[in-house]
């Protein structure tokens, strides 16, 4: 029976739109951490580029594997592709063949919701449960599941990818081509967008919510459609999977009170739809730590 203490060796990287975030990890402790900002490339060799500097960086050992959680999806060759093509561009990379051939070290790629997810049923809020949810609310909406503690996956790599299904409270095109879905009403790039149609501009998403708790109307409305909608999402992915609990990561999902503005519209869900709702509990570490399994 494998520990439920994380005592993985390697290097885990966990690349999302905003940020990449890199670690050197020895039996479980994370010894060397290195931060960058994320960039859109219209040539996309320059994403494999950034992470190949990120895996020198942490100066990985002979002994050493290779985990990289990433945002967009993932199938099961290991060939990278963005859903939401305004937030990376369209490529399809064989990002784990390019990889493994430039280190010569096993190389493990995966959604970095899923990685997350995996991370947390394994290690945090999410132990001894049989059926576990993930949503990450930041730069975009990420899902992961697992189900019997193994991640939920497919072959073309969609599997999990919920931020993308549509919500009653939505209306907007996302990056994905589909109107009106989670990603387009709750995500940080929603959010800013919302605020910049009415006329805040140049606001982060950061800014938006610390302005939400200062109690100006039109951040507080803002902050309110994302979270309502997450509870939506909430209750899909609870009738889906019938998930024992569901864990919010993410810097809004985290962020001051937003979980509690998420139950409170769950409750307002049927009860059979609700679902436990808990703070991520490995925070940033998540993904890494799912991805080194």
């Amino acid at each position: 029976m494998e520990s439920s203490t994380f005592n993985k060796s390697g290097i885990a990287i966990d690349f999302g739109a905003t940020k990449i975030s890199g670690s050197r990890i020895l039996r479980g402790k994370f010894v060397k951490t290195k931060k960058y900002p994320s960039i859109f490339y219209s040539n996309s060799s320059n994403y494999v580029k950034d992470i190949e500097n990120v895996i020198h960086d942490l100066n990985p050992s002979k002994k050493n594997k290779i985990g990289i959680a990433i945002t967009g999806r993932v199938d099961s060759a290991g060939n990278w592709y963005a859903v939401n093509n305004k937030n990376l561009g369209t490529f399809k990379i064989p990002l784990k063949k390019i990889i493994q051939k430039k280190f010569n070290l096993e190389t493990i790629i995966m959604n970095d919701a899923t990685a997350a997810c995996l991370g947390e049923t394994k290690f945090g809020a999410g132990k001894n449960c049989k059926r576990v949810g993930y949503i990450t609310v930041s730069t975009g909406i990420g899902v992961g599941v697992t189900l019997d503690s193994k991640p939920f996956l497919s072959t073309n790599g969609l599997a999990s990818h919920l931020g993308f299904t549509t919500s009653r409270l939505g209306k907007n095109k996302c990056g994905s081509g589909r109107i009106g879905t989670y990603e387009s009403i709750a995500s940080g790039k929603a959010i800013e967008l919302k605020a910049s149609k009415q006329g805040y501009k140049n606001l982060t998403a950061k800014d938006i919510y610390t302005l939400h708790l200062q109690n100006k109307k039109w951040a507080k409305e803002i902050i309110l459609l994302s979270a309502e909608s997450i509870a939506e999402l909430c209750a899909n992915i609870k009738s889906i999977f019938d998930t024992d609990i569901i864990v919010i990561g993410g810097s809004i999902g985290m962020a001051k009170g937003y979980i509690q503005l998420v139950k409170k519209y769950l409750s307002n869900e049927p009860k059979l739809f609700q679902s436990k709702i808990y703070r991520s509990s490995l925070g940033v570490n998540a993904a890494k730590m799912g991805i080194l399994l």
